[in-house]
């Protein structure tokens, strides 16, 4: 069951469209968050300006993603580390939010 859940806010670089972002998220990022131990799953949301999305990641706990944050999470980082570098290429940091889930509806 969820019980944590990360949001982060993205601004897409000028250089790349949707569709190519779209297509690498489902080729490259979701098979690989599918690796994380409790990663329950990843959604990735458009804000309505078009130039920002926020991807919200729902966790088992927040320890499951302190592990993965931390020195456990390091194997899984470098055998990843291409996608996370092409991710970067796609996108640019903003902010983000880790929230305790209380509803579920």
């Amino acid at each position: 069951m969820v019980d944590y859940v990360t949001i982060r806010r993205w601004s897409s670089k000028p250089e790349h469209d949707e569709a190519s972002l779209l297509a690498f998220v489902n080729e490259g990022i979701v098979p690989a968050w599918r690796k994380i131990d409790g990663c329950l799953s990843l959604n990735l949301l458009r804000v309505r300006d078009e130039t920002s999305y926020l991807a919200v990641t729902y966790w088992e706990s927040k320890e499951d993603l302190d592990r993965w944050s931390g020195p456990q999470g390091q194997q899984w980082r470098d055998e990843h580390r291409l996608v996370l570098e092409q991710w970067l290429s796609f996108m640019s940091f903003k902010d983000e939010v880790e929230a305790d889930l209380l509803v579920v509806g």
